[in-house]
């Protein structure tokens, strides 16, 4: 929508336009500001506004309230609606009866109640499309984030959905999960199958505590067997003495592999002695004591590692699982400590069994209970972990669908707040809009209701009877009000056949100029549009319906009036020539003057209107011959071919041509004889060229008014440019001095 720049509107306006130019579209939209609705007769997509003194903006599509009780508007529509000629019936027109003041008065506070009315509607329907739009949009917001994060493969979950689960799930405290949490519970949605088993871990406490008193135990004793003097001295050597005896026995060898020297029997029976089954036995005690330990030992450094990695238990159980698996390992490293302890001390003893080792850096017996308690507690922490774990797999359908109902509570919850406010505002603005409209109805009815009691319609058939009579000059035709309306009589038996276009005139203008103050309307608050309300009407009744509206809409708030008609607009002009243009100069203009200029735009193909200042050449003179005859000029100085008045000027030369000829050629032959009759007369006219004109006078032959001038020729534009030419060389030898004024009053 393009706005028009400021048309200075007065309390008087002219608009003057030629047949076609847009002036019934124009007064379509003042009569969709009195109705309140876009005319059905406008384009359903147009835009247009208003801008009042005020500042406040009228317009289509949706803020056309606000003036219907002000507005009235006689163009043909309002004839079609309130006049049926083919049935001889028109609609009625209420005046409000003297004796219902108190009713009237009623009437008048219930109306003016109805703008705020029908405001404070809107504004319900506004604030509850408003609404009803955030609730949607959080609703689907919402529904799309929480299915994001369930990964629903095949199923849906949309706005209905989360409704449902507003109403159904538990989003009380617990319901807000944590960071881990929710990812947790985002991670199990995520799965397509279920994750594997994980075995339970077992292990035996006893060995070692076993390990350590055996070690405690051992480290104090030594076999009870002879003590060679030199063996005493050198203990590391006992084991060593034993074998070699042992080897030396077992093989009869009667000499020392070790010094080539003799055994003699007294040293053989000695080291037999030294060596009998009680230090054997302890030797195995001390040897199986420390096989123990290492085994024990073992199957620590296994358990550490049986310890399930991470990634293999469920994801909402990785926290507690790392925490306790990383405590077990601890526990498991802890008694690693204590048992290499005593499997060091078993070790000495197994390499020195005739001496007392070391066992002082041995754990206490609660020291050793202590770790041994915490191992185990801590693995049955973690096999529960696992149970957990397994149960999951077990169960992965309805863990899965755990999984995605805490997902639901979560995000429904963090938005509950949001969601419940949100039903608060769209409920408030239901109940507003229920409220607003039922409100409008009862004071609609409640206006209709007055009205029907206080409105006459008889007493405004006298009213139109007189206007017609003195319109027409006769009483033939009258109104007579029937009980639905009027009749139209034509000495008084209801008319047969349709009046004629004059009558149909004086009838509907009477009949709006008796409307404008029906309904208890005051004029002086009224902006009225008349467009075009002479047709076929002789020159006395033309004068007559000018005299009409200019004296019965004198008072009007705001006039508007619309003509194709020359005579009409220059009967106007006369009217309001001292308000157009006012005597004393410190007096302010009250009528304004506009054209509606139609062209083609450069570069378009359709015709544009346009509200412009009238033109002097038309404003100054009775007659449109000035007017013309500047485009003629305009033409000849133009030398684009996009000139945006071509599609008009051969008419424009035709009716120039009329006119010209008519004044120095009188007489009713056609323009043909009267062409042919100047070129008789004045021999340097070109016979060649005059042939444009004779094209002109065929071609343009029906042109015989202004109501042409927007219609489209079949004449090209090189032609038209050659009559154009050929007119003004025509008028310069037939008459130089009228050319010559005509140019200067042109200019």
């Amino acid at each position: 929508m393009v706005r028009t720049p400021t048309l200075s509107l007065r309390r008087y306006n002219l608009i003057y336009g030629f047949n076609g130019s847009g002036k019934s579209t124009l007064s379509r939209l003042f009569a969709s500001l009195q109705s309140g609705n876009r005319d059905g007769k406008l384009p359903p997509a147009c835009a247009f506004e208003f801008e009042l003194d005020d500042g406040a903006i009228l317009g289509c599509p949706d803020k056309l309230t606000g003036l219907e009780q002000r507005v009235l508007v006689f163009n043909a529509d309002f004839v079609e609606h309130n006049l049926q000629w083919a049935t001889g019936t028109a609609n009625p027109v209420f005046y409000i009866g003297r004796e219902q003041a108190e009713l009237a008065a009623e009437l008048a506070r219930q109306e003016a109640a109805v703008p705020a009315a029908q405001l404070r509607r809107t504004n319900a329907d506004v604030l509850l499309k408003a609404k009803e739009k955030a609730f949607a949009t959080f609703k689907r917001e919402r529904a799309k984030l929480v299915a994001e994060n369930l990964r629903l493969r095949n199923r849906k979950y949309e706005a209905p959905q989360l409704v449902q689960d507003f109403g159904t799930l538990d989003l009380g405290p617990g319901a807000d999960l944590t960071e881990e949490q929710l990812e947790a519970a985002k991670a199990t949605c995520r799965l397509d199958e279920p994750m594997a088993r994980v075995n339970e871990l077992t292990f035996q406490d006893r060995p070692i505590v076993e390990t350590i008193s055996q070690a405690r135990e051992l480290a104090a004793q030594t076999p009870g067997t002879v003590v060679i003097a030199e063996l005493s001295q050198h203990p590391d050597m006992v084991l060593w003495v034993k074998e070699g005896a042992t080897y030396h026995n077992a093989h009869d060898l009667e000499t020392c592999l070790f010094c080539t020297g003799p055994i003699q029997p007294a040293r053989r029976e000695v080291l037999e002695r030294a060596f009998d089954d009680k230090l054997e036995r302890f030797l195995e005690l001390v040897g199986s004591a420390h096989a123990d330990g290492e085994a024990t030992l073992s199957a620590l450094a296994d358990l550490r590692i049986a310890v399930a990695t991470l990634d293999a238990v469920s994801v909402e159980l990785r926290q507690p699982y790392k925490e306790t698996r990383e405590r077990l390992i601890e526990a498991i490293k802890a008694c690693e400590r204590l048992v290499s302890g005593g499997v060091a001390v078993l070790a000495d003893k197994k390499g020195k069994p005739t001496q007392p080792a070391d066992a002082g850096g041995l754990a206490s017996e609660p020291d050793i209970a202590e770790a041994v308690a915490a191992l185990t507690g801590i693995l049955g922490e973690l096999n529960g972990l696992l149970r957990a774990h397994n149960e999951r797999i077990d169960g992965f359908d309805r863990y899965q669908e755990d999984a995605r109902i805490a997902v639901r509570r979560h995000y429904l919850a963090s938005g509950r707040v949001e969601y419940d406010a949100l039903v608060a505002d769209q409920k408030a603005a239901e109940t507003e809009a229920i409220s607003a409209e039922a409100d409008l109805t009862h004071l609609t009815q409640e206006v209709a209701r007055l009205k029907s009691e206080v409105r006459e319609h008889g007493p405004a058939a006298d009213k139109i009877n007189k206007l017609i009579e003195s319109y027409l000059g006769h009483g033939e035709l009258t109104i007579s009000a029937v009980a639905e309306g009027y009749e139209i009589h034509r000495h008084g038996r209801l008319v047969e056949g349709t009046p004629s276009e004059g009558e149909k005139t004086a009838i509907a203008l009477c009949y709006f100029i008796s409307t404008l103050e029906s309904d208890g309307r005051k004029l002086k608050d009224l902006i009225v549009v008349v467009d075009d309300p002479i047709s076929s009407l002789d020159t006395k009744a033309l004068n007559f319906a000018c005299a009409l509206v200019k004296s019965r809409l004198d008072k009007a708030g705001q006039l508007f009036v619309l003509t194709h008609n020359q005579q009409c607009m220059n009967e106007f002009k006369k009217a309001w020539k001292n308000r157009h243009r006012p005597i004393e100069k410190d007096k302010a203009p009250t009528a304004t003057f506009l054209f509606m200029d139609v062209t083609i735009p450069k570069g378009g193909t359709a015709r544009s209107a346009s509200f412009v200042e009238m033109s002097k050449l038309l404003r100054d003179y009775d007659f449109e011959y000035h007017f013309l005859f500047h485009h003629v000029l305009k033409f000849e100085a133009e030398t684009d071919p996009e000139f945006e008045y071509a599609y008009m000027m051969p008419n424009v030369l035709r009716r120039v041509l009329d006119v010209f000829l008519a004044f120095r050629c009188p007489g009713s032959s056609g323009l043909a004889p009267k062409i042919a009759q100047l070129c008789a007369e004045y021999t340097d006219l070109d016979q060649d060229r005059i042939t444009a004109l004779e094209r002109l006078a065929q071609v343009e032959s029906h042109s015989e008014s202004l109501d042409d001038l927007i219609g489209f020729s079949s004449m090209t534009l090189e032609e038209t440019r050659d009559a154009n030419a050929t007119l003004l060389e025509m008028m310069r030898i037939v008459d130089p001095a009228h050319l010559a004024h005509l140019r200067r009053i042109c200019a």
